[in-house]
């Protein structure tokens, strides 16, 4: 990708004017108006609420209720020149250690109402205990960008897709419509984690659970052409089968050579056994440095198919956490601190459905509710950023004892405050009316933005 060089963007309206400028003239002020309006608006986050904020300053412009409405149903919103605008205005912090870090996983929430496109009934294996286990509404598969912003890791939402479960033949055939070809969750990773390739070439390391950590998902990433080698970091099933180097043979014998050596014992006995010999070190995990036992073994894997690094992280209470990488180069430090920053990509779904709106969207058809997501998602990316470029972090909103980090409502609310911020009550205005007239700016941009 031939990168631009842009200037230092300090404000949240320079971010959005780079950003914006690959959007067609005529809809850059709709654009810059829903992200604004997801970012720092306070009601919840219908296109309908965004006229109705920003009424009196679209109507001046010209845009109606149903231009808005046009644009979000639009299918030539230009969503590969958006992204690459936004990996520009990231720059160097893409790569951490030289490799290109991206967070797969998928997520579930529920839609109330009929003739939604991309609706399914899908297992959630996060409900609680007084909750169905089946949920109707969509499934995501979304890749985010791992980055470590002022102190603490972020996850960047920059590519997403809906997951569709296979449907069973109709027996009426004469009623049956053509449907689209089956995706499973691991193509459509491959997919997106393709696409951000092409943008950014450099050595990718992929962070997932140990349901995305399976063969066909290094498989198919390792078969596109793309520049870079691509490695996994994922949790190791305890039921895995390892096996140790198979042995050298000086002296030719009948048949091919062997692939793998002798069969290593269970997962929890090859953790007892390794635990003697076990490491401490102080690691970051989150959000603390922590003291943390660890062991280590190289070995080769029969789900994989190749060598992996394994690593055991001993808790207090007796518990194994084993973790699993093909990047053999990759310290089990690094291998332990990374995989606890897979969180941030679990916290990030709860930020996009409660905080920027992705369950307030009442749109049914399908372009409508892919890019209502899409738009969350940028926008969740375009407040970190704009957090990054700052010289300082983020101020905490509600300060905590036990907890030093800011929060992304921090980084929002530095958003908000920078738009309230340029209005200022000087002159021989008396301070009791500066005082009211603040309060009034400041519940119009509550209600209003």
């Amino acid at each position: 990708m031939n990168r631009i060089a842009y200037r230092q963007a300090a404000s949240f309206n320079d971010i959005l004017s780079v950003v914006s400028s690959g959007v067609a003239k005529y809809r850059r002020t709709i654009f810059k108006t829903i992200l604004l309006f997801l970012i720092i608006g306070k009601r919840r986050k219908r296109i309908s609420s965004v006229f109705d904020a920003f009424k009196v300053f679209l109507e001046a412009d010209g845009i109606t209720l149903k231009r808005l409405y046009c644009f979000l149903n639009s299918k030539k919103i230009p969503w590969d020149r958006i992204w690459e605008k936004v990996f520009e205005l990231i720059g160097s912090s893409l790569l951490i250690d030289g490799r290109l870090h991206l967070l797969a996983d998928d997520t579930t929430y529920g839609k109330t109402g009929k003739h939604i496109a991309g609706c399914d009934v899908h297992f959630d294996h996060a409900a609680k205990r007084n909750r169905s286990r089946w949920i109707f509404g969509h499934c995501r598969v979304v890749i985010g960008l791992q980055m470590f912003i002022h102190g603490r890791w972020a996850c960047l939402p920059v590519a997403q897709g809906l997951y569709r479960r296979k449907k069973k033949p109709s027996k009426n055939n004469n009623k049956q419509q053509p449907e689209e070809p089956f995706t499973s969750k691991i193509e459509i990773a491959v997919k997106l984690i393709n696409r951000i390739r092409t943008y950014i070439e450099a050595p990718t390391l992929v962070i997932c659970d140990s349901w995305f950590g399976v063969k066909p998902l290094i498989n198919g990433l390792q078969k596109n052409p793309i520049k870079g080698h691509v490695h996994i970091l994922s949790r190791l099933r305890i039921n895995a089968c390892l096996y140790a180097h198979p042995k050298k043979q000086n002296k030719k014998t009948r048949g091919r050579p062997r692939k793998y050596g002798k069969k290593l014992p269970s997962i929890p006995q090859l953790a007892a056994t390794l635990k003697a010999n076990s490491k401490q070190a102080v690691i970051y995990i989150y959000g603390k440095k922590r003291n943390c036992y660890y062991s280590e073994i190289l070995c080769l894997s029969q789900a994989l198919r190749r060598k992996v690094k394994v690593v055991f992280i001993y808790s207090k209470n007796g518990r194994v956490f084993p973790l699993i990488t093909t990047d053999l180069s990759l310290t089990a430090e690094q291998m332990i601190e990374y995989y606890s920053a897979r969180w941030k990509i679990e916290s990030g779904f709860k930020e996009l459905k409660h905080e920027l709106g992705a369950l307030d969207n009442q749109a049914r058809k399908k372009d409508s509710v892919e890019n209502h997501f899409s738009l969350c998602c940028l926008a969740m990316t375009l407040t970190w950023i704009h957090a990054m470029k700052q010289d300082k972090a983020p101020q905490r909103y509600h300060p905590k004892p036990h907890c030093s980090s800011y929060s992304f409502s921090d980084a929002r609310k530095q958003i908000e405050r920078e738009y309230i911020k340029p209005i200022n009550l000087s002159g021989f205005c008396p301070e009791t009316v500066k005082r009211a007239g603040k309060l009034i700016l400041q519940l119009f941009f509550q209600c209003a933005a």
